[in-house]
């Protein structure tokens, strides 16, 4: 599934017009940083809203502001982390930080999730509103966790697992379910949707771990093994830590801060001979493998066919 095919789903033109008029209030300078909110991004959670919010009958409106919620929740965490990680840009823009500060920029994600908690409180649906506050609560603790890890060549697979659980995982699996409960779906198929969600997630997370390693930086919008270099240490990495004739060197990498050029190269030859980029592409496939398997348990209507494909996009995606 090409993502300009996902981005002409039903009901996200209407997300898009949602998010031009939340993402800015009547002063001057909010709508000065809605760029960050408009100017696109895979639209993947809203869309994943749509699509399981679509396979019973739902109120549009009702559907598209809790699409429209989720995507300005997601955004404004994309705010925030950009503050944290003195990011300059995002998809080849200058981030609200670099460009206004970054107190503007806490305050202009603080808006967003307001925005947000504003539109999944209109329709009175309790269960999504309490079920993404726990996600954001819950992807705090993730972010906490990882930037706790950083440099530190201890971490392990169980450590990784854990906070991308936290920070990615659930929340995809929260998107999911809003959609489920818009739609009032029995409780045998809103289990096996907040499941599939849970393992795409997981996969989601891998591949973009990986894609620091592999990408194009254009593609990706930034340097490659940036994430490695500000001690973010993922997956591949993580398992290169276990090779007994790699280790100590890039222990001693990590440990001294040693990003030299020479040294990303050895990491990424490492990474080639050990065969772990591999093994991680696969292991996200096995995720998705079983995503899959979780929507046999629904209904044979087209969204179906729609999140089966999505889920392989997800794995084949280069940027």
């Amino acid at each position: 599934m090409p993502i300009w095919e996902l981005q002409s789903l039903p009901g996200l033109k209407q997300v898009e017009a949602r998010l031009r008029e939340l993402s800015r209030g009547e002063d001057s300078w909010t709508p000065l940083f809605s760029d960050s909110v408009i100017r696109g991004g895979k639209r993947l959670r809203p869309a994943m809203v749509l699509l399981c919010g679509s396979f019973y009958a739902t109120p549009q409106t009702e559907l598209v502001d809790m699409a429209t919620a989720i995507e300005l929740i997601h955004t404004a965490s994309l705010v925030h982390d950009d503050v944290i990680d003195h990011a300059a840009s995002r998809r080849g823009h200058p981030t609200v930080s670099a460009k206004w500060g970054d107190h503007q920029a806490v305050l202009y994600g603080d808006f967003l999730f307001a925005r947000a908690f504003s539109l999944l409180t209109k329709h009175g649906q309790v269960g999504v509103l309490e079920n993404m506050t726990r996600a954001i609560s819950l992807m705090c603790e993730g972010e906490i966790e990882q930037a706790a890890l950083r440099f530190n060549p201890n971490v392990t697979e169980a450590d990784y697992i854990s906070y991308i659980h936290k920070k990615t995982a659930y929340f995809i699996s929260a998107c999911c379910l809003a959609g489920a409960e818009a739609c009032d779906m029995p409780p045998a198929e809103k289990k096996a949707l907040a499941t599939f969600g849970l393992q795409l997630g997981y996969a989601f997370q891998m591949t973009d771990d990986l894609l620091d390693y592999t990408a194009n930086p254009g593609a990706l919008g930034k340097p490659t093994l940036q994430d490695l270099k500000e001690g973010y240490l993922t997956l591949p990495v993580i398992r290169l830590l276990k090779e007994p004739r790699f280790a100590l060197h890039v222990r001693k990498i990590i440990e001294n801060r040693d990003f030299t050029a020479n040294n990303m190269e050895f990491i990424s030859r490492a990474l080639q001979e050990c065969g772990i980029l591999q093994q991680t592409q696969e292991r996200a496939r096995t995720l998705i493998a079983r995503a899959k398997r979780n929507l046999e348990k629904l209904p044979q209507k087209p969204p179906k066919i729609i999140l089966s494909r999505l889920a392989d996009y997800v794995v084949r995606r280069t940027c």
